[in-house]
């Protein structure tokens, strides 16, 4: 990083700090109309089209957004510019996924959709006061599932999404999913970095070796 970047980087840094309460409650609120408008899309196909994938992810999404919008203020500020982008991104990007015009719900699917949003609910209820939007480190937890993986709420989304897409697959829910999931990795990449400055994270890791998905990464 040249020396203009990194004066950037820190003044950026310093107006997320000097604005926090207005960065999360603006990001709150963008969360709840994004979900708003998600959840009207998926529960109209479900009455229309009676298609349980559909209201499957309405449900999913509506816990999630509940669950960050009601979490207290987070006492730390990320100052990274970089690190707020690609969480905000990651957050709303997959609310633009939408029905295909055919209905294809598959029992198999069906059973691994809600699967994944189990996993990634149970991380959030894991995680309870120490959840947030943005990489920080609010306390290295190493109990229930992340005793198997080290990021389960990413992993719950990736195979809860990825069940719905492959019941609703469309060339712009597929473009959608691939930057979904190159977004939710750099995220895991930049929680890594701000957790590996913290020695207990380190021994964490090297216990638990697999990030998301157990022998594959």
């Amino acid at each position: 990083m040249t020396a203009s970047e990194n004066a950037s980087e820190k003044t950026a840094g310093a107006f997320l700090v000097s604005h926090r309460k207005t960065w999360e409650y603006l990001g709150n609120a963008t969360l709840c109309l994004s979900a708003v408008i998600f959840n009207y899309v998926m529960l109209t196909d479900f009455l229309v089209r009676h298609r349980l994938s559909s209201l499957y992810v309405a449900i999913f999404e509506a816990a999630v957004v509940y669950f960050s919008v009601t979490r207290p203020m987070p006492k730390q500020t990320n100052r990274s510019l970089y690190d707020w982008v690609i969480a905000l991104l990651g957050s709303y990007l997959i609310m633009l996924m939408r029905p295909a015009p055919q209905v294809h719900d598959h029992f198999p699917l069906l059973l691994v959709q809600v699967t994944g949003m189990v996993i990634s609910l149970t991380g959030l209820f894991s995680l309870n006061k120490s959840f947030g939007l943005v990489a920080a480190n609010r306390g290295v937890k190493t109990g229930g599932l992340y005793g198997v993986v080290r990021h389960p709420i990413y992993a719950g989304y990736f195979l809860s999404f990825g069940a719905f897409l492959m019941q609703n697959i469309t060339l712009v829910n597929v473009v959608i999913y691939l930057l979904f999931v190159a977004l939710e990795l750099m995220r895991i990449g930049a929680e890594e970095r701000v957790l590996s400055q913290d020695p207990a994270y380190v021994g964490y890791a090297r216990t638990i070796r697999w990030r998301v998905l157990p022998l594959i990464y």
